[in-house]
């Protein structure tokens, strides 16, 4: 069911949050429209506390024995992200004591508790986990892992099929159904994703925009175009040349040698600003996948098609003009979208949802969109997530799958129906104030949250990192790159295909 939330109630929402933020989420309201179905959670009206909120309809019959169930995760605010599935004690922090308040209602409701131990993606996590599962360690209880290591994970046999687990509901939309349908293989499930875990909420790409600019420009907030859904890749470009006046700074125009120069004292202003990543993100929202299921939900090598091609083309054609867009992520200097964007040298910036915690100083405005679609003939919005943010998974050494199932579900519904609302509106909070445009795109943004298959099974090798590459510097030969790198990439997939039997 897709969230849709009146203006009208968001404006409460809101009032209620700032009004609340010293108590935490209990007192944070949750508009009917937001609830999700199940089979007996019904949502109440607006009222005065969370027992107006849906319940958990999976409670009943369930002892846990006060069993302590132990993760695997990231370390707590890695990338500056809310990574934890932990609270020790209320802090005052709004997401902290709702983190804290969920599971307390959940151990009480179960009879278990949760403990976690967290490891860098980079160069911990895996050499924490791997030794642990081929000696059948059973240290942890349930797996948050990141995509990049999932296909290793099922080709070893470290992880179980998540279809089998009866207490898991995955049909129910407090799991991430469009990662769900892009992760499967031969229609089964090793991983699901879940506001549960708010990497896969702080790492969801998405656009921002200076509000002070698009005024002084008397260009019209975009909002009503993805509301038609007419926020399209022409409209973007529209307002980032709209945008851009590079005021005789050459300099700072492409081709860069090395790192683009940037000086905080200059006068040039970009329509768009980001970093490489940014492409494959944008790819991804307009439908052109490098990788894509059949109808036996197997893998079909897509980037040759003409629909991948054209997208990549067409965005090198014009990310590369000077002026529309700097590739800037020199983050040891002020060659870095983070400084560019919030110092108003920019019109818009793609970035992930984490990201607005440092637009919070912004002297101007800003505000929130998806990903622009290809055309008006594309029906939904869709962004995407990187490789390293954490989805769930039950390991094989655990010897009580459905508990650790059980656990995982309550955790799901309970973060959707009493947390999502007040994480999203936390996140682009401004000088007290919250956007109510910007919350509702939040939501349609969350809506269509999905990863290419070939970027949550690593599959793509250098290719995408060449065509990411390739784009601001206007090199469209993209048909002849692919075509080279095809065969070793389609290798795998086969590979692959053949352990989700």
């Amino acid at each position: 069911m897709k969230r849709r939330i009146s203006i009208l109630l968001l404006c409460a929402l809101l009032l209620s949050l700032a009004a609340s933020c010293a108590k935490g989420a209990d007192e944070a309201k949750k508009p009917d429209a937001a609830a999700p179905s199940s089979p007996s959670a019904e949502a109440s009206p607006a009222g005065e506390d969370d027992a107006d909120l849906p319940k958990y309809p999976y409670y009943d019959g369930h002892d846990l024995g006060g069993r302590n169930f132990h993760f695997i995760n990231a370390p707590a605010a890695y990338w500056d992200m809310f990574t934890s599935m932990t609270a020790d004690e209320i802090t005052g922090e709004v997401i902290n004591d709702a983190v804290f308040e969920r599971n307390a209602r959940i151990s009480e409701k179960l009879n278990c508790t949760m403990t976690e131990e967290g490891y860098r993606i980079s160069d911990g996590y895996w050499d924490e986990l791997s030794p642990l599962m081929q000696a059948g360690d059973p240290k942890y209880d349930i797996l948050c892992l990141p995509y990049r290591y999932t296909a290793t994970c099922v080709t070893g046999g470290y992880i179980l099929n998540l279809d089998e687990m009866k207490n898991m509901h995955l049909d129910e939309n407090y799991w991430n159904q469009t990662i769900l349908g892009a992760t499967s293989l031969n229609h089964r499930h090793f991983i699901a994703s879940s506001a549960a875990h708010f990497m896969s909420v702080d790492g969801m790409w998405c656009l921002y925009f200076n509000q002070a600019l698009m005024r002084n420009y008397q260009l019209d907030f975009p909002y009503d175009l993805v509301r038609e859904g007419k926020w399209t890749l022409d409209r973007l470009l529209e307002y980032m040349k709209a945008g851009a006046n590079l005021n005789g700074e050459s300099a700072f125009a492409p081709p860069y040698e090395g790192r683009a120069q940037f000086s905080l004292s200059g006068t040039s202003v970009y329509g768009f600003t980001s970093y490489t990543s940014v492409f494959q993100k944008l790819l991804y929202g307009m439908e052109a996948h490098m990788i894509d299921k059949d109808d036996e939900d197997k893998m079909v090598f897509t980037a040759s098609s003409e629909h991948f091609i054209t997208c990549a083309t067409k965005l090198a054609e014009n990310f590369s003009v000077p002026g529309l867009y700097i590739d800037a992520n020199d983050d040891d200097g002020f060659s870095y979208n983070l400084n560019i964007f919030p110092s108003s040298r920019a019109l818009f910036m793609g970035g992930e949802l984490k990201d607005a915690q440092v637009f919070r100083d912004m002297d101007d405005e800003f505000g929130v969109l998806p990903l622009p679609k290809y055309d008006e003939g594309q029906k939904d919005y869709f962004t995407t997530l990187d490789f390293q943010m954490m989805t769930f998974a039950i390991p094989y050494t655990q010897t009580a799958a459905e508990d650790a199932a059980l656990l995982l579900d309550a955790l799901s519904f309970e973060t959707y129906t009493s947390i999502l609302d007040v994480f999203l509106g936390n996140r682009i909070e401004q000088k007290g104030l919250r956007n109510a445009d910007s919350i509702e795109m939040l939501h349609i943004i969350y809506d269509g949250l999905g990863i290419d298959l070939g970027e949550a099974f690593d599959l793509f090798g250098s290719l995408s990192t060449d065509i990411k590459r390739n784009i601001p510097q206007g090199k469209t030969e993209f048909a002849s790159l692919i075509e080279k790198n095809k065969k070793p990439i389609v290798k795998q997939m086969e590979k692959l295909q053949e352990h989700f039997q």
